[in-house]
């Protein structure tokens, strides 16, 4: 009988520890209704190149990476998909890279995210 119990607080004990990893407790990143998919290409601080439209970051601008952790603008010469809100004037207000899950989501949901040779190969 005390056997059955140490082995059933051991077990209790190892799924504790399991479920505490940082991999399972995650959080989902909800994204503004308004804003876009893109494809960033090149980043020349304030101008950042999305879909081959060119945007300046607005004043108070944030960069948050795929951990969601803010990213100084001006440092920011990451590539590849990305979420990204204009402000009222057009500028770009808030810009999010997108992890691999987040990417499958957005074709889930039916949005158009480009090839993979494109966004490997894009010059």
């Amino acid at each position: 009988m005390l056997k059955k119990i140490s082995i059933l607080v051991l077990l209790a004990t190892f799924t504790l520890i399991l479920w505490s990893q940082p991999g399972l407790s995650q959080q989902v990143r909800n994204f503004p209704v308004d804003s876009k998919l893109g494809d960033l290409t090149a980043v020349s601080f304030p101008v950042f190149t999305i879909n081959g439209q060119q945007f300046q970051m607005a004043a108070g601008g944030q960069v948050r990476g795929i951990d969601n952790l803010i990213i100084q603008p001006s440092t920011a010469s990451y590539k590849g998909l990305i979420r990204y809100q204009l402000d009222i004037s057009g500028y770009l207000h808030r810009v999010w890279f997108l992890t691999p899950d987040e990417v499958k989501a957005a074709e889930r949901e039916g949005q158009r995210v480009p090839s993979l040779l494109r966004r490997l190969f894009s010059f």
